[in-house]
């Protein structure tokens, strides 16, 4: 009806315009007609049209809703989710030749490895990179990605940088980000094929079909609207990979074409630098993937070794933790003590497979030959055999080439080549392996695989010199050439190359060209060859162990000791390693046995410690500083190396890769020239500090030990203080009654035989002499408590002598000697001093046992304490301890100390002190410089002599001595805490070299 009704109007339109015409003026109303009518014919027209177009965009439209819905409605933004977590969960270890039970899972090892700016021309090609590691330029790829413009970015590395597990792990990443959350990482290396055949091919498409049968779900459009709304980060890997320049080519120009056509996305392409500069992609930005710093590869070691414990683990998480800690600091460890194997470390892929080796085909370096037969076989074939790209040599031949190779390298004695010469000589082998294949197109594999690289324009080398080493070693197993290593024992350049032939081959014409020789050189490869373990006789076995160890003899003639230890000194110094800004050092702390070698040259004291000097493979610790020294000028002597060794510095001990390497090593002496003092410590507590606490607590050891002395002392204080009260009977009394009990009295009853005696010796006594009496048995009590049950035997012995005085004589010297037989004394002096008994007060004691001891002995009495002892030692910490600090010693110095200490000028001026200080200098001097060992009896003889000879000095207004005497008296503490390893004693010997 509507449709009859418009052509009703359409018509009625169409007769209205000449009927109106004929009332108007003929000129104006043709024109008008006429115009008229072409409109009303547009309007016809165009009616038509639009009715036309509302059908197909209504179509469209609705078309286009039911996607829209279909995407915004559907699960596959999850299921797409759930693969890429899934498929990049663990870490890829496609193509290593050992490989484990497990794999760890790619975030509990991953480390960001750290991108800068670089040329692309700048980026180097070998396996281990050339520029610094250090450089502070380290930026991560999310700050290029989490930008608001989006960002073009081509990441270039060597092989096995880390390129594509930093891709994988971005992948897994981007999924928590606010913006450009969706990843698609497609390898290149596969895809080849398809935009070749159709150069217009959209990414949207390539993922989809990547995806199998999860793509076949993907909901019309789904990738090519994320990509339109920038909602993407292209992950786009290996452009290198793709064999053919033309084809790499083609994909470059594919990756700027996609590019352009979803401008608002972040695009991250990965190549080898060879790759990327004959075919880059317009418009990126050049970043070079920078090798593992020492952080980062302890960050990896400890996660790789913490992921497979956790796995396998039965024990809980904690024993697995600690399991994990304590393998990879082993492994690290290793690593350090073997500079040629740290190296590789900066290389992730390198490192993994060192992990690997170590943790399955047994411990490194031992195993190092099976690491670097790894290494070549995985960079020349098998990770392009996993990747599935073509080759035009197999890996085996490829390896025996770049072997004959490596072989005449080491015979002409260069690490480089020129490129003249290296065609040459692969045009000569390859012609046996291969005839299709030309030597410029091998030099441009096995460098693009990193092994062989081109240091400068026209000059090649091994990306390591081991790599040589090795080769050239498999070179001369291969075609039994083993008599090169023979004719070259003395030879260090054939060392390395020697060793790891032994390790696959038999040893005993290496090692009997090696002791025929008798060099430093040729007996210290042989004994490499023994200690990793190679195939080597009995009786050749035998006769390297006798050289060391007869060696080791006191009755060794000197020559074949000073033999021996050139030898241990060469292998040990061989460990050399260089750091930055300064010179080399080995991180090997000397050993035991070498220090031994060296006190049967240079005779002097051994080092501090508990328990006897052992000669073996153990760093020595306790060396004195003179020591070291005097070290370092014997190794100079012997050497011929050529170097002038010393201490290092604290610098070169301060660098990070060196304090890691050194991580076991607790203390090591500095260089003299160094202005602090010359002991570096890895931690802030110093060993060779005493605190005042310590001095103070020394005390109450040094009174229960000096148990004979005090006796005798307070035994001495009670026959003169008898006399003096006038009952000069009374003294002897007690001690004839105590004889008679401690004849039958046991240790453990000495108090009850006291009191026993006070009360029969009492008996006849009036009121005056009984509290004579009670003053005396005080001092008894105090005898008894200060010496302990331990000392009854003692104080039978001393008491017996004092009953057999009898009269007082005129001459007392003789009757003091009687008294004191038997007693250890620290304060001989006494028994020559004649006194008159008569007149003797305890004034007049100050001068036999010095005036510190009759003050003490003085308040024991006072007091009549019931812990006399205890009393006893806060008295004499008052008199000694008076401004005492925490005080760091330096032992070299305690000779000199004691010398200025005991001088007559500094001592107080009494008879006591001036007798007392030289017999303390001439005993403390002996243990100070080693002469005498220093016995636990000994020690606290000393100390209670120095405490007392310190509140002399005191009393005399003498500080500088006291202070002195101070530091003598926490010396003897230190000494003898390092001689029973309560203070362990381990200041090592570190060597380095300018």
């Amino acid at each position: 009806m509507a449709g009859k009704t418009g052509i009703a109007v359409f018509v009625g339109a169409a007769v209205a315009g000449p009927a109106a015409a004929l009332v108007w003026p003929d000129v104006v109303k043709w024109v008008l007609v006429a115009g008229y009518e072409v409109i009303l014919f547009i309007v016809g027209i165009a009616g038509g049209v639009l009715n036309d177009l509302k059908k197909r965009w209504q179509t469209r439209v609705a078309d286009r809703l039911d996607k829209a819905l279909n995407r915004r409605f559907s699960r596959f933004d999850r299921r797409y989710r759930e693969y890429i977590l899934s498929d990049l969960r663990t870490l890829d270890v496609k193509g290593l030749a050992t490989s484990g039970f497990y794999t760890p899972n790619l975030d509990d090892v991953f480390v960001d490895v750290g991108l800068d700016y670089r040329a692309p021309h700048q980026v180097p090609s070998g396996l281990l990179d050339e520029l610094s590691a250090t450089d502070t330029s380290r930026r991560s790829i999310w700050d290029f990605l989490a930008r608001k413009d989006p960002a073009v970015l081509a990441v270039l590395g060597a092989p096995g940088s880390g390129k594509t597990t930093l891709l994988r792990h971005t992948a897994r990443r981007l999924f928590a980000n606010k913006r450009r959350n969706v990843p698609i990482l497609l390898y290149l290396r596969d895809h080849v094929a398809e935009i070749a055949k159709e150069p217009s091919v959209s990414v949207a498409t390539l993922v989809t079909n990547a995806l199998g049968d999860l793509g076949r779900t993907e909901p019309s459009g789904w990738f090519t609207q994320k990509l339109t709304d920038g909602d993407c980060v292209v992950l786009l890997d290996g452009l290198d990979e793709v064999a053919r320049k033309q084809d790499r080519q083609l994909v470059a120009d594919w990756v700027e074409r996609q590019i352009k056509r979803f401008p608002r996305n972040d695009f991250v392409i990965t190549s080898r630098p060879h790759g990327y500069l004959a075919t880059p992609v317009n418009g990126a930005t050049a970043l070079r993937v920078q090798s593992f710093t020492d952080d980062q590869v302890r960050a990896f070691v400890r996660g790789w070794y913490l992921a497979v414990e956790r796995h396998i683990n039965q024990d809980g998480p904690e024993a697995a933790d600690r399991k994990a800690e304590s393998e990879a600091e082993d492994l690290l460890g290793r690593l350090y003590d073997a500079p040629a194997l740290a190296d590789l470390t900066v290389n992730p892929l390198l490192l993994t497979m060192i992990a690997n080796v170590h943790r399955y085909r047994g411990a490194l370096p031992g195993s190092r030959a099976d690491l670097y037969s790894e290494i070549c076989q995985v960079m020349l074939w098998r990770r392009q055999e996993a990747k599935k790209l073509p080759t035009d040599l197999s890996g085996d031949k490829k390896e025996t080439l770049l072997a004959a190779l490596a072989y005449t390298m080491m015979q002409d004695r260069v690490r480089d080549l020129s490129g003249k010469r290296l065609h040459e000589e692969v045009k000569s082998t390859l012609r046996r392996l291969s005839r299709k294949l030309t030597a410029a197109e091998f030099v441009a594999d096995v460098t693009s695989n990193g092994l062989l690289v081109e240091r400068e324009s026209g000059l090649y080398a091994f990306a390591h010199h081991t790599f040589q080493e090795f080769l050239a070693a498999s070179h001369i197993r291969d075609k039994s050439l083993v008599g090169t290593l023979v004719d070259n024992v003395d030879d260090l350049w054939w060392r390395e190359t020697t060793l790891l032939y032994t390790a696959r081959a038999d040893a005993d014409a290496i090692v009997g060209a090696c002791l025929e020789s008798g060099n430093v050189q040729a007996l210290s490869l042989a004994l490499d060859c023994a200690d990793q373990g190679s195939e080597l006789a009995p009786e050749l076995s035998d006769e390297l162990d006798k050289l060391v160890t007869d060696a080791l003899e006191i009755t060794a003639d000197a020559d074949h000791q000073g033999l021996a230890a050139r030898v241990l000194v060469t292998r040990h110094l061989r460990r050399m390693t260089s750091v930055e800004g300064h010179g080399q050092i080995c991180p090997v702390p000397i050993t035991r046995k070498i220090y031994h070698l060296f006190r049967q040259e240079v005779r002097g004291p051994m080092p501090d410690g508990p328990g006897g000097f052992k000669p073996d493979d153990v760093p020595v610790g306790g060396v004195r500083r003179a020591d070291a020294l005097s070290f370092v000028r014997w190794v100079n002597t012997i050497s011929s190396a050529g170097h002038d060794y010393r201490l290092p510095t604290a610098a070169e001990l301060g660098d990070p890769t060196v304090r890691r390497m050194i991580a076991t090593v607790p203390s090591a002496w500095l260089h003299p020239d160094q202005a602090s003092y010359n002991l570096w410590t890895r931690t802030s507590v110093h060993p060779h500090g005493i605190s005042t606490a310590a001095q103070v607590d020394q005390v109450a050891v040094d009174l229960t030990r000096c148990a004979g002395s005090l006796t005798k002392f307070a035994l001495l204080y009670t026959i003169v203080l008898s006399r003096q009260v006038g009952k000069h009977t009374v003294g002897l009394e007690i001690a004839r009654v105590l004889t008679d009990r401690l004849t039958t009295t046991r240790d453990n009853d000495l108090e009850s035989a006291l009191d026993r005696s006070f009360a029969e010796a009492s008996k006849g006594f009036d009121e005056d002499g009984m509290a004579d009496l009670v003053h005396v048995l005080s001092i008894a009590r105090t005898l008894d408590s200060l010496t302990g049950r331990q000392t009854a035997s003692e104080m039978r012995r001393v008491v017996a002598n004092a009953v057999n005085l009898g009269p007082p004589p005129n001459n007392h010297s003789q009757e003091l000697d009687r008294l004191l037989i038997g007693v250890s004394d620290p304060h001989a002096t006494i028994r020559s001093l004649a006194i008159p008994w008569n007149r003797v007060s305890v004034t007049d004691l100050s001068s036999i046992i010095g005036p510190a001891m009759v003050t003490i002995l003085t308040e024991q009495v006072d007091r009549r304490t019931s812990s006399p002892r205890r009393q006893l030692g806060a008295t004499l910490e008052k008199l000694a301890f008076e401004g005492a600090v925490d005080v760091v010693l330096d032992l070299d110095r305690f000779p000199s100390l004691v010398h200025d200490a005991c001088s007559e000028t500094n001592l107080p001026p009494s008879s006591w002190a001036q007798a007392v200080g030289r017999k303390f200098a001439e005993s403390a001097t002996s243990v100070f410089t080693r002469q005498q060992e220093l016995t636990a009896k000994l020690a606290s003889a000393l100390r209670i002599t120095a405490l007392c000879l310190v509140s002399d000095a005191r009393s005399h207004g003498l500080t500088v001595t006291a202070d002195l005497l101070l530091r003598c008296y926490a010396g003897l503490i230190l000494l003898e805490h390092r001689a029973t390893g309560a203070a362990p004693a381990q200041e090592m010997i570190l060597l380095a070299t300018t």
